[in-house]
């Protein structure tokens, strides 16, 4: 009986606690099509951090926060005009509903949907007429990737979420992640 409890507490101290943290990097794929950039495509780098706890074997739930990593410039014509719009990210938050598998004891599968906030900075210049907006993006968003564990408590992972469904502009990102599970 003593091997027994000694047995089930081993297995759950091999749990952990479920709560996890990532810190990943992102190149962030920007498609704007709101008329004033000309449906350009933006090519910007992100930063973000997850916070996430199991609340079941296979589901979690996470919060993310994300700051931009510079900006992506480009000429564009609006109404017949050459014009340089640049693009950036301010930040980005979301909470999410993770699902997750593993296909062995070293690969792990999500899917990931939820909510998210995506601030966007806009600036087109046209000769010594500039001007500058800000767009908050809030609609509903969703992803899929893969963690390989490198031990118990750390691991590698790869995903792509899609941070934007509203409207006709696509906010992207693929995520190369490092994570720790407490």
């Amino acid at each position: 009986m003593l091997a027994a409890a000694a047995s089930v507490q081993a297995q759950q101290k091999g749990q952990g606690s479920g709560l996890y943290g990532e810190l990943a990097f992102s190149p962030i794929k920007v498609d704007l099509d709101d008329g004033a950039q000309s449906k350009a495509g933006y090519d910007v780098n992100g930063m973000r951090v997850v916070l996430g706890q199991k609340i079941h074997p296979n589901l979690s739930v996470e919060g993310m926060l994300g700051t931009g990593l510079g900006d992506d410039s480009k000429t564009v014509v609006i109404d017949k005009i050459n014009v340089k719009s640049t693009v950036k990210v301010s930040n980005f938050m979301g909470a999410y509903l993770r699902a997750h598998t593993h296909l062995t004891p070293e690969l792990e599968v999500f899917g990931r949907a939820g909510f998210a906030r995506m601030n966007l900075r806009a600036t087109v210049v046209a000769g010594n007429i500039s001007e500058k907006t800000e767009t908050t993006d809030n609609s509903f968003s969703y992803g899929l990737g893969m963690n390989y564990n490198l031990s118990k408590t750390t691991y590698v992972g790869l995903d792509i979420t899609r941070y934007n469904t509203e409207g006709k502009s696509k906010i992207q990102g693929v995520s190369l992640t490092a994570g720790y599970r407490f």
